[in-house]
């Protein structure tokens, strides 16, 4: 897969990943993901992730992590970085990057 086919089908589960916040905060009844879903609404999808990491519980925090890891694999392919591990900037194989193409970390420095 070349880094525009990547691209898109990244950009594709980002906007997936997004709406499903979106939904689970509109079906939450607490007072305070009411209004943050209003926030969210009122503000360009660049800016959510950092809106959101410290204002919801762990019931949401396997979205949180897609999302920047997400955000971040899509920022690497801008800057030229995309495949490389985050830790030890070494060649991500093409397996791992195959199975979850926002990995961030190769083998060795994966937890």
């Amino acid at each position: 897969m070349n880094n525009t086919e990547i691209q898109t089908k990244l950009s594709a589960e980002l906007a997936q990943v997004r709406q499903r916040l979106l939904d689970m905060l509109a079906s939450s009844n607490q007072g305070h993901h009411q209004q943050l879903l209003s926030q969210l609404k009122d503000n360009p999808p660049s800016v959510w992730l950092e809106m959101t990491a410290n204002n919801l519980g762990p019931e949401f925090q396997i979205l949180i992590s897609r999302l920047e890891k997400l955000e971040a694999a899509l920022c690497q392919i801008d800057i030229g970085q995309y495949g490389y591990c985050c830790d030890c900037e070494e060649k991500i194989d093409n397996e791992r990057l195959i199975a979850d193409p926002a990995s961030q970390r190769c083998r060795h420095c994966a937890p």
